[in-house]
């Protein structure tokens, strides 16, 4: 199988001017631990629960440039689901933007391979 095969489509994205409580918004309300950024179609980075909780106290004025992680570990549609699980696991992260071209056509997560996370799930944001 490919990661074409499993990865969810048109992921929901962040843009790197917005503030990291409207991202946290949108993060909450689709369910989702992370959120590609991209600025003029492309993908530039990457911004997770734990990206969020160094900057708790500054939601409202920290913008997800400053919070995102840069240039994330990508993986192409064409890959096999062995790569992507290699990766994931070889890197200890949640998930893999899926890019073709240059342009962000995806994202698949340790759930979408039916394995945990690599690190326990933060509870800070579900109680808030």
């Amino acid at each position: 199988m490919f990661v074409r095969e499993l990865m969810t489509k048109d992921p929901v994205t962040a843009a790197p001017g917005e503030t990291l409580c409207h991202a946290l918004i949108k993060m909450r309300a689709g369910g989702f631990r992370r959120l590609p950024v991209v600025h003029e179609g492309k993908l530039i980075g990457i911004l997770s629960e734990y990206d969020l909780r160094r900057h708790l106290e500054a939601l409202e004025s920290t913008i997800v440039l400053e919070a995102m992680t840069p240039d994330p570990v990508t993986v192409s549609p064409a890959a096999t689901l062995e790569h992507a699980v290699a990766l994931l696991k070889g890197k200890e992260i949640g998930a893999l933007p899926v890019v073709y071209n240059g342009r962000l056509i995806g994202i698949i997560t340790a759930s979408n391979l039916w394995f945990p996370e690599p690190r326990p799930l933060p509870n800070w944001l579900r109680q808030q």
